[in-house]
């Protein structure tokens, strides 16, 4: 059975073959700074544990490992401050954004005050019920294209993942375990594996949709007592309203998936639009960065490395087409230029399975948005297929 199921591209589109094939998530960067702390809830038993990292005094980075080979999570980040909290980005599942709750209650006795979106992707804010059933006077923010998409359009762009595509994959793999030897070792597996991908489902399917309460268009200011915190859009990049935070007395950047560590994920991406705003969160010269998945950096490497590749691509891509290239060639072409390759290695660190994430994500995907928004405007609205 192939671990790239349907479900994966049409729903999460975010996990490599290698990456899908893998039991268990990467080690954080820092063992120091990290630790996991298992979930409170009886109701997670296939949920390992976040780890909980602090990146800067008062600021936490929580990261939930994958859901086998049907799902990612995103990072959530909590903020705490004089007089409340500030949560960035609340999970995929309800269960991973309860076992999050638990490790911020067990930091500070101050409520959670605002909930900010990154953008639309299910793997950011499918646990947002849990911090408004917990704190009513919750405000929940969020971009004011990014509600509108919460708002319908992305329901409707998963629904046929959760109707079909993933009990398909289920069905695979009972099957797969039934196949297998009673009491032998790869009984255990599948049955494993069947385990988290049913958990993934009920999770998905149980799910009560909370949308922002609050929208902006540029820019919104909060405060938690003494700490400032900038709320901050500036182009479409990934989606048509990312949001992150900068907050400028730690001189850290929160981006959402307008980074990733180590790959950064191209679909359905707005080309020069993400170039303007990495471009500006490299102005901001931030001490810390906290991607949208992977541990937090504490330099700007991942971001020169990531814009390095973008922008090289998009020079790249527009020239070929400019001499009518077709956009197959185009894209085998990008990918086998030596300075594209030389980024890439930088990225990958050579490892075969993280090239060919590169080659889905930051070739096959970045390329065909750039002949795609060469032809025109590219709209707000979510594409039927990659």
């Amino acid at each position: 059975m192939k671990l790239l199921c349907a479900a994966a591209i049409a729903l999460i589109w975010l996990l490599p073959v290698a990456a899908l094939a893998a039991p268990s998530p990467a080690k954080p960067a820092s063992a120091a700074a990290t630790k996991s702390v298992a979930p409170t809830t009886s109701a997670a038993p296939a949920l390992s544990p976040p780890s909980e990292t602090q990146v800067a005094p008062g600021v936490y980075l929580f990261r939930t490992a994958p859901y086998g080979d049907v799902g990612l999570d995103g990072n959530s980040i909590a903020i705490l401050g004089d007089n409340g909290v500030l949560v960035f980005d609340s999970n995929g599942t309800p269960a991973a954004a309860r076992a999050v709750l638990a490790r911020i209650r067990a930091l500070t006795r101050q409520p959670v005050r605002y909930l900010v979106f990154s953008h639309w992707h299910w793997d950011h804010w499918y646990g947002a019920e849990v911090y408004a059933d917990t704190f009513p006077n919750l405000v929940i923010v969020a971009h004011e294209k990014t509600r509108a998409l919460m708002d319908g359009p992305a329901i409707r762009f998963n629904q046929p993942g959760l109707d079909a595509q993933l009990p398909a994959h289920i069905h695979a793999v009972e099957e797969s375990l039934a196949a297998a030897a009673p009491g032998s070792e790869k009984a255990a597996q599948w049955a494993a594996h069947l385990e988290r991908d049913q958990f993934f489902l009920e999770q998905k399917r149980a799910t009560r949709h909370t949308l922002p309460t609050l929208t902006f268009t540029d820019s919104l200011a909060i405060r938690l007592g003494r700490r400032e915190i900038r709320v901050l859009h500036i182009d479409r990049a990934i989606t048509p309203g990312d949001a992150f935070l900068y907050l400028p007395a730690e001189h850290l950047v929160v981006t959402g998936d307008l980074l990733v560590n180590p790959l950064t994920f191209a679909l359905f991406c707005y080309p020069a639009g993400w170039i303007r705003s990495l471009e500006w969160i490299d102005a901001l010269d931030a001490a810390q960065i906290i991607p949208g998945h992977g541990a937090a950096v504490g330099d700007e490497a991942l971001l020169h490395t990531t814009l390095g590749v973008l922008k090289l691509e998009r020079s790249l891509a527009l020239e070929m087409r400019a001499r009518g290239t077709k956009v197959d060639q185009a894209v085998k072409d990008v990918l086998a230029h030596p300075g594209v390759q030389k980024l890439r290695d930088a990225l990958t660190g050579g490892d075969a399975g993280q090239n060919q994430a590169f080659s889905y994500y930051l070739g096959d995907w970045f390329v065909r948005r750039v002949f795609e928004e060469a032809q025109g405007a590219l709209p707000d609205s979510i594409p039927a297929h990659p």
